[in-house]
């Protein structure tokens, strides 16, 4: 058995791209509350926590897909179970360990039972209540169903403070709005493949033109958060102290609402995935921001 493609499997079973995220928006959390900034020796148990909260999720949930994943273009190959390079029994021996790994390190580096308490809601409800009830139930899965995958910022927060404050729930928030536009971009390239597997994503219950239409709404929604939300915090006048972030929210925003609303607008339908992938820079330029303008105001 080759190593290289034992681990390349193991991490497409945490869906790594995404996991990243994740990691990174609850490092960006860490970054705004200022006091652990840049003190990696406390910080990284959490990260890497983050990691395997992310990665639990991701692998109970292809292990309770794998039928459908194996339906699916997209995935039949690409993903380890339904190509049979990692069996069921070893995906569950990884996602528990993950599980278990993820909540010890929260709780013997932080002492925090938010913390750990948010970790494990988190894996519970992305695998469970989301891939087993929601997702197969209803056509607007994803929005509610963006929950698990906005919780970096709290359980990064509740690691390194023991609360939950106004300023990572609006990270949340924000990341909450980004996930309905973020992943019908994608259901809308991949319709077909979800048709197969019988998975009622809103383009396949709903159609395309009415997939674009929410898209943009939810867009013009997540740009108005990112705006005034961080106004009704502490998360600093942001007008005046996160410049950065503010530049990028106005400016990255706009392209996004432009391009939603031309993708609406727009017949024989504009691609996609341009778009789905802007959406992951945009998030992730955001979150950068709030970090950099952490750093010029002197809160880390």
């Amino acid at each position: 058995m080759n190593p290289g493609r034992v681990i390349l499997d193991l991490l497409i079973l945490t869906k790594y791209r995404i996991t990243a995220v994740a990691m990174f928006t609850g490092y960006a959390a860490i970054a705004v509350e200022g006091r652990f900034a840049t003190d990696w020796g406390h910080i990284w148990p959490c990260l890497l926590a983050l990691f395997l909260t992310g990665g639990a999720a991701n692998t109970l949930n292809q292990i309770f897909e794998l039928k459908k994943d194996a339906l699916m273009n997209r995935t039949k190959a690409r993903r380890p179970l339904p190509a049979g390079r990692i069996s069921v029994t070893q995906a569950y021996v990884f996602a528990i360990v993950q599980a278990l790994a993820a909540q010890a390190l929260l709780w013997f580096a932080y002492d925090s039972l938010l913390a750990v308490s948010l970790s494990l809601f988190t894996i519970i409800y992305y695998s469970f209540f989301y891939t087993l009830y929601l997702k197969p139930l209803h056509y607007l899965n994803i929005v509610i169903g963006g929950v698990p995958g906005a919780m970096g910022p709290l359980i990064g927060w509740a690691a390194v403070t023991g609360t939950i404050e106004a300023v990572p729930l609006v990270m949340f928030l924000i990341i909450f709005l980004w996930t309905p536009p973020h992943v019908w971009a994608l259901a809308i390239k991949l319709r077909e493949d979800y048709a197969r597997a019988g998975i009622p994503m809103l383009p396949v219950v709903k159609g395309v033109d009415e997939t674009t239409r929410q898209i943009f709404w939810y867009t013009l929604l997540m740009v108005l958060g990112t705006i005034f939300l961080p106004m009704v915090t502490n998360l600093w006048p942001i007008w005046s102290k996160a410049p950065i972030y503010t530049a990028l929210a106005l400016g990255l925003g706009s392209v996004f609402l432009g391009w939603s609303w031309l993708l609406w607008q727009r017949r024989p339908m504009m691609p996609t995935m341009p778009l789905f992938r802007f959406s992951i820079i945009y998030i992730s330029a955001l979150f950068l921001g709030l970090i950099v303008d952490s750093f010029r105001v002197g809160h880390a």
